[in-house]
């Protein structure tokens, strides 16, 4: 993603799903001087909840939010966090996925492409652009590819026979899927995709940010820990 390349030697970044990023967003995160992950449940450098991040106001300067808010029950509680902990002038990359399946015991929310607008826009963020993650012909090859799995289940639930059969199932329908995703470029709409990339700048102030969603009827937003949690040093 070309436009990734603004992102480079920003001072600190935080990955609230503690995920190590590849290819050119990983690149450019190893060039900050500072990279934190979090998360509630999988191994991170500080485990923590998404509505209440222990970290100081304006903390960092961009944040990386990758498949997240579908997993939390109030995504807006999330979304005022993430600003809160975001620099004035910094920049939010959040992914989010539309067409797929039910992935997770807690799993909550889709969005399209306008709900996003609305919700980035209600915190305080101006998108700069939201991308679609394939069209119709991506999504089909996904879809066909995940028959194996709910056909015969997660590994640990299978016997010797049925891992058999899902092996020769799933190879079975890689060159049909493959085939589909190749015809992905005449899908001109995209409006059947996997999920969308969006990224965001801050637009207003913290504190304008903050107070938006008391002036529409909202509840204030949380205060930040009394004791922000020291911001972990980036393995060398």
């Amino acid at each position: 993603m070309a436009s990734l390349a603004r992102f480079h030697r920003l001072a600190s970044v935080l990955d609230p799903a503690a995920r190590r990023l590849r290819h050119e967003i990983g690149r450019i995160a190893r060039e900050h001087r500072r990279y934190v992950t979090a998360d509630l449940f999988a191994a991170a450098d500080v485990r923590c909840d998404a509505t209440i991040l222990p970290f100081p106001s304006r903390a960092f300067d961009l944040v990386l939010c990758t498949e997240v808010l579908e997993h939390v029950p109030d995504p807006d509680a999330t979304m005022r966090e993430i600003r809160r902990v975001i620099a004035d002038r910094g920049t939010l990359i959040l992914t989010t996925p539309l067409t797929w399946g039910v992935h997770a015991v807690h799993d909550y929310h889709r969005w399209t492409e306008s709900g996003l607008l609305r919700l980035l826009a209600r915190h305080g963020f101006h998108v700069d652009q939201v991308r679609t993650r394939g069209g119709v012909f991506v999504a089909l090859a996904a879809l066909l590819l995940i028959i194996p799995w709910q056909v015969f289940g997660e590994a640990r639930e299978r016997q010797w026979w049925q891992t058999a059969l899902y092996a020769v199932g799933y190879t079975l329908l890689v060159v049909p899927a493959l085939a589909l995703a190749a015809l992905d470029p005449l899908d001109r709409r995209k409006h059947f995709t996997l999920g969308y990339v969006s990224l965001a700048r801050c637009a207003v102030p913290l504190r304008a940010a903050a107070a938006a969603p008391a002036l529409a009827g909202s509840r204030s937003p949380p205060s930040p820990p009394a004791s922000p949690a020291p911001l972990p040093e980036s393995p060398r």
